[in-house]
């Protein structure tokens, strides 16, 4: 039993802190977006934001609103990563020296991870649901 409250414990800081590391990528993406760089900027909101959501789940432990909210923050990175390989495409100086290449990596590997994802995390809230129900 003691042991269990120190891992909820330490569930709480680490959600904490990934809300704080959240919220400093969302004020950097809003920084970003007033400068002038509207890729990047935007890259940098959607990831705080993620982080923020991800960190609140990590807070509030397993319930139902947790489990849709991991849905929905699992989504929110696959699009992420569908802005990173079109902002490569389509505004490669946005990625500085590095180029659209660096773009275009960074969000197949992000949505390859978080799109399969995604529907997975659908599909077991969807069986959970129908279970709890009986099985119709």
């Amino acid at each position: 039993m003691v042991e269990r409250e120190a891992v909820r414990r330490k569930e709480r800081r680490e959600g904490i802190a990934l809300t704080i590391v959240g919220s400093v990528f969302a004020a950097a993406g809003v920084l970003l977006l007033v400068i002038g760089n509207p890729w990047m900027g935007a890259a940098g909101i959607c990831f705080g934001v993620m982080g923020i959501l991800t960190g609140i789940v990590t807070f509030r432990g397993e319930s139902r609103a947790s489990e849709i909210l991991t849905i929905f923050v699992c989504l929110a990175f696959a699009m992420t990563g569908l802005l990173m390989i079109i902002s490569g495409i389509v505004a490669p100086g946005a990625w500085g020296w590095r180029g659209g290449g660096a773009g275009i990596v960074a969000g197949a590997l992000t949505f390859t991870f978080f799109g399969p994802g995604t529907v997975i995390f659908v599909i077991k809230r969807m069986r959970r649901r129908r279970s709890s129900r009986g099985g119709r």
